[in-house]
């Protein structure tokens, strides 16, 4: 009986843990309603309270047989205050909740985000020594028929949309930019001579971001481009260059499609490592 209990116990945790994002953003939107209702119900028994504080301070005469009531002092604001603030307190509370569950929302994106870029940084790394080590022991012949296979294999399982086709200014061949499985009109030549500016670039300033190398061979910037790049000095402290590799491969339409990717991948945390 316990050990079920125990284990149930780990269940829901394991469950409200991976899903406290979504039970998170559902207090938030609970708690923007209650505390909506809550304020309105406060804001009119408040009201109410006011409203006899004020009765309590008329003066009731009779004038030519005539009841007067004559307006008391008026309330100060401080008064009003200790005579509503308990009315309000619910909403308040409620509210910081709201806020509560907001700001939780927020701190595990934060907490994941940061896993992830971990994450992506660590592979990137095992990636790069993987094709180094590959190019080294299959020599330049084998490598390239490897990066032609892996092209093909590639693009027969994604054709090639048309409509997100970027024309290159002067380009004519069908290229496709594999880090984000962009196709393009472009050229080799185009894509070396970003390299060469690109490189120039690092060596001057220490580092490069990724938007910088996409406006370079003509694609628009990715959200992330601005914190994923290349910086010169590497933390083995070696000193890193940007370059791709080539792949050739025909589409299931039958053209020839020319595919690059980063020799070295662009890390994250630019500029914070």
């Amino acid at each position: 009986m316990n050990l079920n209990i125990s284990r149930s116990l780990t269940t829901a945790k394991s469950v409200i843990t991976a899903n406290s994002p979504v039970l998170l953003v559902g207090a938030a939107v609970a708690g923007v309603v209650a505390t909506g209702v809550m304020a309105a119900k406060g804001g009119y028994k408040a009201r109410g309270i006011l409203d006899e504080a004020r009765k309590q301070r008329e003066t009731l005469a009779i004038v030519d047989g005539t009841h007067v009531t004559t307006p008391g002092e008026a309330l100060t604001t401080q008064e009003k205050v200790k005579l509503t603030w308990l009315c309000y307190a619910p909403a308040a509370l409620t509210g910081v909740a709201t806020i509560a569950s907001c700001l939780g929302v927020h701190f595990i994106h934060t907490k994941r985000h940061a896993a992830l870029v971990g994450l992506y940084a660590m592979t990137a790394n095992k990636l790069d020594e993987y094709k180094d080590k590959a190019e080294e022991l299959l020599g330049p012949k084998k490598t390239q028929q490897l990066n032609d296979s892996i092209a093909q294999q590639w693009l027969d399982a994604n054709p090639i949309n048309d409509q997100m086709i970027t024309l290159v200014e002067g380009g004519t061949q069908l290229m496709l930019e594999m880090h984000t499985q962009r196709p393009m009109y472009s050229n080799m030549n185009k894509i070396d001579a970003a390299i060469n500016e690109c490189n120039a670039m690092l060596i001057d300033e220490g580092e490069l971001d990724l938007n910088t190398w996409y406006d370079r061979i003509g694609l628009p910037n990715v959200p992330w481009g601005n914190e994923f790049g290349w910086q010169r000095e590497t933390a083995g402290g070696g000193t890193q260059k940007i370059g791709v590799d080539y792949g050739t491969a025909i589409d299931q339409q039958g053209r020839s499609v020319i595919t690059f990717t980063f020799r070295n991948d662009p890390k994250p945390n630019l500029g914070r490592r």
